[in-house]
């Protein structure tokens, strides 16, 4: 039964592409993120004009008051927003400020219990992690229980300046401080604070130019 549906569903979307032109479907898309973003504005903080959240988006942590957008800021679809006010029995005030004229790319994933600023007019590409916490120390004793149920520990809040660009697959590591203007190369892991104006790359992250 499910092979003849789906046949009969392939030969109705080929027979509809034929009546309809492509550009039907970005205008239906662009319709859906704008109800979307309706829809999410409710449970955000704040969500500035402009702002578009494609969907599906995750609101992971309870603290979805805590989260404030800019204006003219882009999410795109498949990003988790991860703001923890209670975890593994501990409690936490956590905020994640996101500027304005940001374009966040696909699967980012974000996750404060501490405070995560990013500035205006960042770019990332996708799969990018930026978070203020891990989960757990290096002890032996918090070895011996299973990492999800371990207490969730932040070395300081994450700032990101403005006009940055994060490449595919980069992580952001807590206590980090991004300078105005920092380009960070695709897989890059962040574990110490970057100076404005500077190019970095590597595991872990180092300056390898600076910008004229």
């Amino acid at each position: 039964m499910k092979k003849v549906v789906k046949i009969l569903l392939s030969i109705l979307m080929k027979f509809l592409s034929k009546i309809t032109p492509l550009e039907l479907g970005q205008i239906l898309k662009g319709y859906r993120t704008i109800l979307y973003t309706l829809w999410i504005r409710n449970f955000v903080g704040d969500l500035g004009d402009g702002s578009l959240i494609l969907s599906p988006c995750r609101f992971w942590g309870g603290g979805n008051k805590n989260i404030q957008i800019g204006k003219n800021t882009i999410i795109q679809a498949h990003c988790i927003l991860g703001c923890w006010v209670k975890y593994a029995d501990q409690f936490y005030t956590p905020s994640i400020i996101i500027g304005d004229n940001c374009n966040i790319g696909e699967y980012m994933h974000i996750s404060a219990i501490d405070k995560i600023t990013i500035g205006n007019g960042l770019l990332t590409g996708r799969f990018v992690y930026i978070g203020d916490n891990a989960h757990g120390g290096l002890s032996y004793e918090e070895a011996n229980i299973r990492p999800i149920k371990r207490t969730l520990r932040s070395k300081g809040e994450v700032k990101i300046g403005n006009n940055v660009w994060i490449g595919d697959k980069a992580t952001i590591l807590s206590g980090v401080h991004i300078g105005d203007n920092v380009i960070v190369g695709a897989n890059s892991v962040v574990t110490k604070d970057v100076p404005a104006n500077t190019m970095v790359a590597g595991t872990p992250a180092r300056i390898i130019k600076a910008l004229k």
